[in-house]
């Protein structure tokens, strides 16, 4: 069995009142015979750190512990909250030090792994010069010369883990951050500002909220409006964005923004598969949504609390 991503759908609404993070419990990986299968549906994907902070993860489903087995990536974000997060940090500082955990565990490796593929890539197509760049994240780009002798550029990648850390700083602002390990911090909001973000199985969230998914950045016609003036062909992109008042919506209103997305995106992967210009889609969203508010006065607080069940008994595990 070889394990694949979590895919996940996770989303974090930030409103003047607080934040809502939300994330779905379905699991997925690629069995012995190259099929992606839902292997659960009761996964864990949301977490509390501190009274004030939790996170959300995507991608990457696992990791091999010290011994060489596999546990699932909630484990590993455990084994950080349990090792003790100092109440002084900052939001941005808790996103930082998790970005830097999780890309010890696992980045020089598979980074080297992936070097090795090249290589044996690159040699069978008869090529030679073979240059690593400079990583960008999980990327690995590199150049070599085709068996013509002819200059090439290509980057490969491996799988990885994205998260959203989301909390309140002392000065009472909600604050959130999307980490792409091992890259850092990517994208930061507040909720002065107001909005949204996502990470996992975005293609539906973008076409609903932006008009669009960033895959149509490929298409022939897009491509060469970027090339030719990005900021006004982002400009005329942006015109399909739907208004959203984030600055007024209640934090009741981001709980069902958050679980409509996530189970419309459900129910599209149901019924699809994948599109024209990229055949073929995982069923990676699904199973119970995790959601929690963080407050400026409470900090974070569950609003549908992990559980373990059996018939009609439960307990809650957090």
């Amino acid at each position: 069995m070889e394990y694949t991503k979590g895919m996940t759908l996770a989303l974090s609404t930030l409103t003047p009142s607080g934040m809502i993070l939300t994330a779905d419990s379905r699991q997925t990986y690629r069995n012995n015979a190259g099929m992606i299968r839902i292997g659960s549906d009761s996964v864990t994907k949301l977490f509390k750190l501190t009274e004030k902070v939790g996170v959300a993860i995507a991608g990457r489903a696992f990791l091999p512990d010290p011994n060489g087995t596999p546990k699932n990536m909630g484990y590993f974000i455990e084994e950080f909250r349990s090792g003790g997060i100092d109440p002084a940090l900052t939001v941005k500082n808790i996103a930082e030090r998790l970005n830097d955990y999780l890309a010890g565990l696992f980045v020089t490796k598979e980074r080297e792994s992936l070097k090795a593929q090249i290589a044996d890539a690159v040699m069978k197509l008869g090529g030679t010069d073979l240059v690593y760049k400079a990583p960008d994240g999980n990327l690995q780009p590199y150049s070599f010369k085709d068996s013509t002798g002819q200059p090439k550029e290509d980057a490969g990648f491996f799988e990885t883990v994205d998260l959203i850390v989301a909390g309140i700083d002392d000065e009472r602002v909600g604050r959130a951050y999307s980490v792409h390990v091992p890259k850092g911090i990517i994208l930061e909001n507040d909720t002065v500002k107001t909005g949204v973000m996502w990470i996992g199985q975005t293609d539906v969230v973008q076409r609903i909220i932006l008009g669009y998914d960033s895959i149509g950045n490929n298409l022939s016609f897009v491509k060469e409006a970027l090339a030719r003036d990005p900021v006004q062909a982002g400009a005329e992109l942006a015109k399909l964005q739907y208004i959203i008042n984030w600055g007024t919506m209640s934090l009741q209103d981001a709980i069902d923004f958050n679980i409509l997305i996530t189970r419309t995106t459900e129910s599209i992967q149901r019924f699809s598969d994948g599109t024209v210009f990229a055949p073929g889609g995982i069923t990676g969203v699904g199973g119970n949504i995790a959601v929690a508010a963080i407050l400026p006065d409470r900090g974070f607080v569950w609003v549908t609390k992990r559980q373990l069940r059996a018939e009609e008994s439960a307990i809650e595990i957090d």
